[in-house]
């Protein structure tokens, strides 16, 4: 597949965009968190062709696709973006060419404009050629407030476009027929999360694989670090487009009302429900002096979603199974975890296959 230099068409991707937060509005009057908006824009936009192919599957020809969430607009920048798109047939040293970079917001206010428009004006790579600056909920900035921030930066301000509910009409896409599977959802929720880990699996390499790597350190290494928030996001599509009937998908949900602490997913169904955990591999697992276990703080969310739900189940997903970790860190995250009652998800790179559910 022949990809010209820049693959995004600005015209045409706009009328994406402006399709997608339609639909976007009209799957929540409000949005919660900001986490919620992102993720279902995310759905909405990965459904959605451009050059004749959907911006969230993988390209033909190349290990990635151009849609992608939490991922670095330019190397050596530690700055990320919540929304980019690049373009899979040009390869900067550890990730691909950005294009168009989205920043949501739940309110967009004038200390929101400043923040975003001074980071992106320390992109330097001239291939970011758009960006959009999106609220999921209001936007309380004036006119005035616009003029003042962005005579400052009139570089960015001619590739800066505003969206809201008050430009964008909600505007619902035909909805599918609920599932009639007799599969229980714990079952569905397992397949998708299946589904996911192969697109780590099967177009892994270092820094250019279909999850690219936000490291541009160890160069020495073999593996990639796969973004734990574009894996997320590809969950959240597939459980968002699998046939799981009539199910609710949420995402930085917090399991207590007193505690601050936020699971991952968590998903509803009619009499069940599913909180996903999803780390990137099994150094973060590992003991820091003076803070607590990331076992116990995620042992802590099951219990409390399991307090909450009579019908709960919870998963575990650590999307690297074997590479990317110090060798002590799996076996003692292992000892710790085994016998606490949820089941594990991981990629098997040795074996080429996702594996789980693992009953621990």
């Amino acid at each position: 597949m022949h990809i010209k230099r820049n693959y995004v068409d600005l015209r045409d991707f706009d009328r994406l965009i402006r399709k997608a937060l339609s639909r976007t509005y009209a799957s929540r009057d409000k949005f919660d968190n900001e986490s919620d908006f992102k993720f279902e824009l995310y759905h909405q936009l990965h459904q959605l062709e451009m050059n004749g192919h959907r911006l969230g599957n993988r390209m033909p020809g190349y290990p990635t696709c151009p849609l992608h969430v939490e991922a670095k607009p330019e190397n050596g920048n530690p700055s990320k973006a919540d929304l980019l798109v690049c373009n899979p047939a040009s390869r900067n040293p550890f990730n691909y060419a950005a294009e168009v970079v989205i920043e949501l917001k739940g309110t967009l206010n004038s200390k929101a404009l400043r923040t975003e428009v001074e980071k992106f004006s320390k992109y330097t790579d001239t291939s970011i050629r758009k960006l959009y600056l999106i609220a999921g909920n209001r936007t309380t900035l004036t006119e005035s407030q616009k003029s003042a921030t962005l005579s400052d930066h009139p570089g960015v301000a001619r590739k800066l476009t505003f969206l809201g509910r008050e430009v964008i009409p909600a505007k619902s896409s035909s909805r599918r027929r609920a599932s009639r599977s007799k599969r229980s959802l714990f079952d569905r929720v397992a397949e998708s999360i299946r589904r996911t880990l192969n697109l780590y699996g099967r177009h892994r390499r270092q820094y250019h694989g279909f999850y690219w790597c936000n490291y541009e350190h160890e160069q020495n290494k073999g593996w990639t670090f796969p973004v734990e928030g574009d894996f997320n996001a590809q969950l959240y599509h597939r459980l968002r487009t699998s046939p799981a009937g009539d199910i609710t998908v949420l995402t930085e949900h917090r399991p207590s009302s007193t505690g601050r602490e936020r699971v991952d997913l968590f998903i509803t169904g009619a009499e069940e429900s599913v909180g996903i955990e999803v780390k990137m591999n099994w150094d973060q697992f590992r003991h820091q002096p003076g803070k607590k276990l990331e076992a116990d703080s995620i042992l802590e969310k099951f219990h409390a979603l399991g307090d909450r739900q009579p019908n709960h189940k919870n998963i575990l997903v650590v999307i690297q199974g074997h590479d990317g970790h110090k060798s002590s860190n799996k076996s003692e995250a292992l000892k710790y975890l085994d016998g606490k009652g949820f089941s594990l998800f991981y990629y098997d790179e040795r074996q080429n296959v996702p594996v789980g559910p693992v009953n621990m």
